[in-house]
């Protein structure tokens, strides 16, 4: 996409480039919130010349008006704060039932669902504040990431993985605002396979087998999706009374793209699946998406949105967890120490319990400030230890192999962002509401096709020819060194291109988080383990031979398909795509595919290593609960948001079989 293409000047250079009054205007006389304009004395003067020519009894002047005006309301229904539930400042010590931290996709579904109880006094704390607008966009996700959304992690130095990225450290973007990561993520809606879930029963966290946890994905989804519509069984896996809306997203310029890929996948026997949270999730898969009417779905939107005005749900933004509070030796929890959007110091009590869904890096981070953690780590710092427990081992993630290109013999049509913008407010519908090919990945097994289980997903970023600032964008996105990323840049001068990014299912690989002190400002020490098991290196080396019989069947060669392995330097003294250059590679250019979990094991009470029941409960101690991606015993096949977004359905049911008097 050639997001710099600015040379038309057109209609929307007066409406939209001189946005800093059009939108002080909006946002004070129509969308009923303040804007503090800093536009330059031209931008004043260029906007007085438009809005001077309606005193003229004019046709043109009144039809640009009309134009002017369905632009400014589209805007102003963009990321309106009023969409969301107000902030509540609380009293140091008030009282409530039950106290949620963090807002994220478990945390809004448990915050909405347990505030269905008019007799529940709920208070939500939100390290971040309200959606922007750029989180409406589909396509803009790559853009939240390294801003103020995002709590910007990165992982240590480790020595062997992320050496392709700066300071050998690979970026883990995690979502600081309502919502969480579902508001800044690329809104892939996958579930995961049900052997995963089946896999947690084997291990006695009774009541999480797919045939249990299948009716939570249904109670939370509104399937729009026509591919999935269209099958005659969709009620058997799909919802459609639910908050979240799921849907495809629409192609626009893709198609030639992904014919040569269905039609390479089919020669490779693997067939095209419209579904793959229903009967089986091999395939090359049009994957769902949390998306309506073109934009983003977030849970803030979803789950947050339609109980905004419930009298007993309060909602503390920008208000940071710091420690959770216990009675002496008792080990009960009664209450949160938290920042407030002024850094005062205040208290909440609960009169029930406290639930943390904070995410797979914060939620260890809190409970070990709060002593609850390794034993030797938090008494080498200093903190008082509550319970001794694994809190922050088992850390799992889909890490991404990022040096592998296609390139093509394609073009495509062209339009200025501009443009893209105005058919994105004014119609809901442009290639900003779409991810591009993205929204299509394989999922195969490396060792054999017959098998119905999958071992790699391939995520796929497309570029237009000489893409220079979509591409860079990306490569900063990664953290990826500029010597290197000069190398994606020379391959994209002259041809189309996408990224071709084979992503582990289920690593054998683990890491951890620790702390880096007792300051709850200070961001945790992540060590991601990337690569640490010979499996995950073979499973790797099998896809990227799998990927390069695709580049050569019949159907990519339609494209003149070639394929391209990115060389470090450092791996150049290794004869290119021999297995040596690749392992190589793949220790510099492996990475994130942002799917950390695991980090609060869920297990029986008998499981050294779980931090949380099957009831989710934290173990040793009372009133606190774990409900986020950090609770799963080992990660799924596939993106997590879907299945967190489940484990908050399930949780709030849970809290509510506990404190329910019938």
């Amino acid at each position: 996409m050639h997001l710099l293409d600015m040379s038309r000047v057109n209609l929307l250079f007066c409406l939209l480039s001189l946005r800093v009054f059009h939108l002080c205007h909006c946002l004070e006389n129509d969308c009923g919130y303040s804007y503090e304009p800093n536009g330059a004395d031209f931008e004043q003067n260029a906007m007085d010349t438009c809005l001077d020519d309606q005193n003229f009894n004019d046709f043109g002047s009144s039809l640009i008006q009309d134009i002017y005006s369905s632009v400014k309301k589209a805007e102003c229904d963009l990321a309106n704060p009023s969409d969301y539930p107000p902030h509540y400042q609380t009293r140091d010590g008030e009282k409530f039932d039950f106290i949620i931290i963090g807002s994220g996709s478990a945390g809004a579904v448990i915050a909405n669902r347990l505030s269905e109880n008019s007799e529940w006094k709920i208070l939500l704390l939100e390290a971040g504040g309200d959606p922007t607008k750029s989180t409406e966009v589909p396509a803009f996700y790559g853009f939240l990431q390294k801003s103020i959304l995002d709590w910007q992690y990165q992982t240590d130095s480790e020595g062997d993985n992320c050496l392709g990225m700066v300071n050998n450290s690979c970026y883990w973007p995690r979502g600081k605002v309502l919502g969480g990561s579902s508001t800044i993520n690329g809104n892939i809606y996958v579930r995961g396979n049900p052997k995963d879930f089946n896999d947690w029963h084997a291990k006695g966290n009774y009541g999480w087998a797919y045939k249990d946890i299948l009716p939570y994905f249904k109670k939370s989804e509104d399937i729009k999706a026509k591919e999935v519509l269209s099958n005659l069984n969709y009620t058997n896996y799909h919802g459609e009374n639910g908050y979240l809306s799921v849907d495809t997203w629409s192609d626009h310029g893709i198609k030639d793209i992904v014919d040569a890929f269905s039609g390479g996948m089919k020669e490779l026997g693997y067939d095209v699946n419209t579904d793959c949270n229903g009967e089986s999730q091999m395939g090359f898969v049009k994957m769902q998406g949390t998306i309506l009417g073109g934009k983003r779905c977030s849970t803030a939107k979803a789950f947050l949105n339609p109980v905004k005005n419930r009298p007993n749900l309060k909602v503390s933004k920008i208000s940071l967890a710091t420690k959770i509070l216990f009675h002496g030796n008792l080990k009960v929890a009664y209450g949160v120490k938290y920042l407030d959007r002024h850094g005062n110091e205040l208290r909440a009590i609960t009169k029930k319990e406290i639930i943390i869904s904070a995410g797979t890096i914060n939620s260890p981070q809190l409970l070990m400030l709060s002593g609850i953690g390794p034993k030797a780590h938090l008494e080498s710092l200093g903190i008082k230890v509550i319970n001794d427990l694994q809190v922050g081992e088992n850390l799992q993630d889909h890490l991404l192999m990022a040096g592998l290109l296609f390139s093509y013999n394609y073009t495509r049509d062209i339009k200025p962002l501009t443009d893209y913008m105005y058919e994105f407010l004014t119609t809901n519908s442009s290639r900003l509401s779409g991810i591009g090919t993205l929204g299509y990945a394989p999922f195969i097994n490396t060792f054999n096709n017959m098998f119905t289980l999958p071992d790699i997903q391939i995520h796929q970023y497309d570029f237009d020819i000489n893409d220079t600032f979509a591409l860079d964008n990306l490569i900063k996105m990664f953290g990826i060194r500029d010597e290197i990323g000069k190398l994606y840049h020379e391959v994209n001068t002259k041809r189309a291109i996408s990224f071709v990014m084979p992503t582990l299912l289920k690593p054998a690989s683990r890491g951890q988080i620790l702390l880096k002190s007792r300051n709850p400002h200070d961001k945790p020490r992540i060590i991601s383990g990337y690569l640490s098991s010979d499996r995950d290196m073979n499973t790797f080396l099998r896809a990227i031979d799998f990927i390069s019989k695709l580049a050569k069947t019949e159907s990519m060669k339609k494209l003149d398909t070639q394929l391209h392995e990115i060389a470090p330097p450092a791996c150049e003294a290794y004869p290119l795509s021999s297995e040596e250059f690749r392992k190589c590679a793949l220790k510099h250019l492996t990475t994130t595919s942002y799917h950390p979990t695991s980090t609060c094991k869920m297990g029986l009470m008998g499981d050294q290593s779980a931090v949380v029941n099957p009831r989710l409960l934290v173990n040793g101690v009372k009133h606190l609960r774990v409900a986020d991606a950090s609770i799963m015993p080992t990660i799924i096949r596939g993106n997590t948001n879907a299945a967190t977004i489940m484990i908050g359905e399930k949780a709030a049911d849970l809290i509510k079989a506990d404190w329910s008097p019938h």
